[in-house]
């Protein structure tokens, strides 16, 4: 255990791991502001947000698929000095990721009803996400851009700057859903209207302020426009590399949307109960995510640097460190799991929803979570980026999407009974997949090995 969690272990990784965790914290506390403010509009306004906020997650997981492929590259070439490895990589995040902000902002714009008649059969819910969806969909731009930018940053060991832009943009998103969803200082009460405006206009603020800064600072964001644009001889090998990290969050995001429909179907106070939960899961997750883009970062730059025995002994750290740091936040969730939910202005089903569903959070938070530090944290900074593709959409569309459709919708099982047997057989069957994968060692792949030129650039 010394070997593991050494002093220069900790010191490597906590200057990483404490901003980044504080960060997502703070892109977090977008959806549990809105939840909460909602939830004390009303149940309904919290659910159909809840729901219309689907094609905001697809952003977010595709945004994130994109930005995966950026880390498995940028992370190394951090490690060897490649500046101009780095500038193509985002040059590559930001002509794939644009045209997609672009598409789903089009989208959601033009068909809000059918998207939402998708997610959800009830009428009510549906008028109200609709009045969600026309304005939060000009959000969808800044996140992408937003996402690329924090990635280069996070990857190449800037991190205070990506936490001060999320830090300003949702003090913003925090006053503005208390202004326009209640109507205070002169403003009329929107509702999920309010939520949408102020998800938007705090939404640009994020890549603003990364740009106005990186200017003044003259950081790793600011290159020649050739430099960073420049993808010729670059594009196809980057893609060859990033497309299965890419591919597997879209798919996997695209499950996650037909799962929700699935309980969508199953009623508004369930879902309500269903919202609540992963508003509180969000919370506990942004913890884990700065442990595991730390060691994201760790175990590409000691790669990068041809230092495989230390990206092992990283990888090694982190996965024992996970289901320990999830035995600490289980606790908490535990003795937290009832006052927090009580903070939602929800029915009692819905409450007793959210317990039932909290309660198994809290005893497999470290379970749920080794599958994603294998595979975002160790697998795709090793340059693996298949295991991932393959292992999660596999049990995806094998396992959990059918089990929530047979329990769901043909047994017509209790809702929590259906989301507990589906949640165990997801957790169960990818840690077996993945650390038997891992056991092997065959994930160190490193990106300086496909034979890119950048003597031109």
């Amino acid at each position: 255990m010394k070997n593991l969690f050494g002093k220069a272990f900790f010191k490597e990784m906590l200057p990483l791991a404490i901003p980044i965790a504080l960060q997502n914290l703070l892109m977090a506390s977008f959806r549990l502001v809105d939840m909460l403010m909602l939830g004390q509009y009303s149940g309904d306004a919290m659910a159909a947000v809840d729901l219309a906020s689907q094609m905001s997650f697809l952003v977010d997981l595709l945004s994130f698929g994109v930005a995966s492929g950026c880390a498995v590259f940028l992370a190394q070439y951090h490690g060897a000095n490649n500046r101009e490895g780095i500038w193509r990589v985002m040059g590559c995040g930001l002509v794939t990721l644009v045209p997609i902000g672009l598409l789903v902002t089009f989208l959601s714009l033009a068909f809000p009803e059918t998207i939402m008649r998708v997610l959800t059969d009830d009428a009510n819910l549906c008028e109200i996400g609709v009045s969600y969806l026309s304005i939060a969909a000009f959000s969808y731009l800044g996140i992408v851009v937003n996402s690329v930018l924090s990635t280069v940053l996070r990857s190449t060991e800037r991190v205070r700057l990506p936490l001060i832009a999320s830090g300003t943009a949702a003090a913003l998103n925090a006053f503005l859903n208390y202004v326009l969803i209640f109507g205070h200082f002169g403003f009329p009460a929107l509702g999920a209207r309010g939520a949408g405006i102020a998800t938007a206009v705090s939404a640009a603020f994020g890549p603003l302020i990364l740009i106005v800064v990186s200017l003044i600072q003259r950081n790793i964001l600011i290159a020649p426009v050739r430099s960073v644009f420049h993808l010729k001889g670059f594009f196809l090998p980057f893609w060859k590399r990033s497309l299965p990290a890419f591919l597997n969050e879209t798919l996997w995001s695209a499950s996650i949307v037909v799962v929700n429909a699935i309980f969508g179907h199953m009623g508004a106070e369930n879902y309500a109960g269903l919202s609540t939960v992963r508003t509180i899961e969000n919370l506990v997750f942004v913890f884990l995510i700065g442990v595991c883009h730390s060691c994201n970062i760790l175990v590409g730059k000691h790669i990068g640097a041809d230092d495989e025995p230390g990206a092992k002994r990283i990888a090694n750290s982190f996965l024992v460190l996970t289901p320990l740091f999830g035995l600490v936040l289980g606790g908490i969730v535990l003795l937290m799991r009832g006052p927090v939910v009580d903070l939602f202005q929800i029915g009692d089903t819905s409450k007793s929803v959210a317990r039932a569903l909290l309660l198994l959070y809290a005893f497999e938070i470290g379970l749920r979570n080794i599958p994603y530090i294998a595979v975002v944290g160790i697998f795709r900074a090793g340059g693996d980026t298949r295991i991932g593709f393959y292992g999660d959409l596999g049990i995806q569309y094998l396992v959990v999407i059918p089990i929530a459709a047979l329990l769901g919708l043909v047994l017509k099982l209790p809702f929590v009974t259906t989301y507990v047997v589906m949640q165990l057989c997801d957790d169960l069957a990818k840690n077996l997949v993945y650390l038997i994968y891992y056991k092997k060692g065959n994930w160190i792949k490193p990106v300086s090995r496909i034979g890119i030129d950048f003597s031109d650039c």
